[in-house]
C-alpha cells in the first residue's frame, strides 16, 4: 500500500486527562464524545495539532480512546460547517456514518459530513489520522450533491495516491506564494475522484479486501476471547476458512497473524500503562484479558513482536 505517513516531523506523544484531550479536540475539528477505554477512564496518550495552509485546515489527531463519535446533541451544538476528509496515517480505525461502516487502514480515505452522526472506532489501539477540514460551502459550491458522508476511498486507487502526492506536496512547502496552487490542484484531484463514484466508474472494493475488512471489524469485537480462533473468524465474517486465508494473502499476513497481533498490541498497550502508573498487575491477567489462551504463546509472541520479554516492558517503559 502507498507510504501514508504524510508529514516529515515526528508527531509528539503526550499523556493528559480526557476532559482536556476532548476540550482540545472540539476546539480544532468541532463538537465529538470521547470514550476511554476501561483501562485508561482518565487519560488519554496522543497527539492534537492544526495547520493552516492556504485556506485549508489540516489536523494531526493521535489517540488510544475507545471510540470518538459525533451525537445529535453534538451536532445541535456545533452545525458543523465542514466535510471531513480522514487520511488514516498509523493504526487501524471503524469509521462509520450512516450505512458506511468500513475498516481503514493506513493510506485509506474516509469523508465524513459534520452535519451527520459519525463514530470512530479505535478499541483503545493508537491510531493517527491526517483530518483534512473541508468548508462545507466551498464544497457544495464546486461538487454540489457529488460530495457526500460516509465515501469510503481505498488508498490504492489511482485517485487517492494522487490525492495523498498533492497533500504531501501541501504539508511541506515552505512557499506561500505556492499554497493556493497547491490547494487548487488538490480539489481538482478531489473533483475527479467524486467525478468517477458518481458515474459509476470507481470506488467498487476489491472482493479480498471487503472480506478482509469485514474481517477486521469481527477481529475487533472478539479478539479478547481466548478461544476465538481463524475458524471462528471466518465463521462470523461469512466465507470459509480457505477463502478468508485467501484474501488475507492482500495483507501479507495469514488470518492467525492478524489475529495475534491484535492481542499483542493489546497487551503491550496494557503494559506500558501498567508501568507509567506503577501498578501491580500480574502478567498473566494482562495476558489472558488480550485474548491470549496460554502464557507460553504469549511470551513467544511478545517477543517475536517487541524484541524482549513482557517483564522487561514493565521495567524500561
Amino acid at each position: 500500500m502507498p507510504n501514508s505517513q504524510l508529514h516529515p516531523k515526528s508527531l509528539p506523544i503526550e499523556t493528559q486527562p480526557i476532559e482536556l484531550f476532548q476540550s482540545r479536540l472540539n476546539g480544532i475539528c468541532g463538537s465529538f464524545d470521547v470514550r476511554p477505554t476501561r483501562q485508561r477512564r482518565e487519560n488519554v496518550s496522543g497527539h492534537l495539532s492544526v495547520e493552516h495552509l492556504g485556506g485549508l485546515d489540516v489536523a494531526q489527531v493521535g489517540l488510544d480512546v475507545e471510540r470518538v463519535s459525533r451525537s445529535t446533541s453534538n451536532i445541535q451544538c456545533d452545525p458543523g460547517n465542514h466535510f471531513f476528509l480522514i487520511l488514516q496515517q498509523r493504526g487501524t480505525a471503524q469509521l462509520i456514518q450512516g450505512d458506511a461502516a468500513v475498516w481503514a487502514e493506513p493510506g485509506d480515505m474516509f469523508v465524513v459530513d459534520a452535519t451527520k452522526q459519525s463514530t470512530f472506532v479505535y478499541g483503545g489501539e493508537h491510531s493517527f489520522q491526517l483530518s483534512v477540514h473541508l468548508p462545507r460551502e466551498e464544497m457544495c459550491h464546486r461538487f454540489g450533491h457529488r460530495i457526500f458522508g460516509g465515501l469510503a476511498i481505498e488508498g490504492d486507487e489511482p485517485m487517492a495516491i494522487a490525492m495523498k502526492a498533492v497533500l504531501t506536496k501541501l504539508m511541506t512547502t515552505n512557499d506561500a506564494t505556492i499554497l493556493p496552487h497547491t490547494v487548487e490542484a488538490f480539489y481538482s484531484v478531489f473533483g475527479a475522484l467524486l467525478t468517477e463514484r458518481s458515474l459509476g466508474n470507481g470506488g467498487k472494493l476489491n472482493p479480498d479486501r471487503a472480506i478482509v475488512r469485514q474481517a477486521l471489524t469481527v477481529i475487533a469485537e472478539h479478539y479478547r476471547t481466548p478461544n476465538f480462533t481463524s475458524q471462528s473468524l471466518a465463521f462470523l465474517t461469512g466465507v470459509s476458512l480457505r477463502r478468508l486465508q485467501r484474501a488475507f494473502k492482500v495483507t501479507d499476513e495469514t488470518p492467525h497473524d492478524r489475529l495475534q497481533r491484535f492481542r499483542v498490541e493489546a497487551a503491550h498497550q496494557h503494559l506500558q500503562l501498567l508501568s507509567m502508573q506503577q501498578d501491580q498487575v500480574p502478567i498473566s491477567t494482562v495476558a489472558f484479558e488480550a485474548g491470549f489462551g496460554d502464557l507460553s504463546t504469549f511470551y513467544r509472541v511478545y517477543r517475536r513482536y517487541y524484541g524482549r520479554a513482557p517483564g522487561e516492558t514493565l521495567q524500561v517503559e
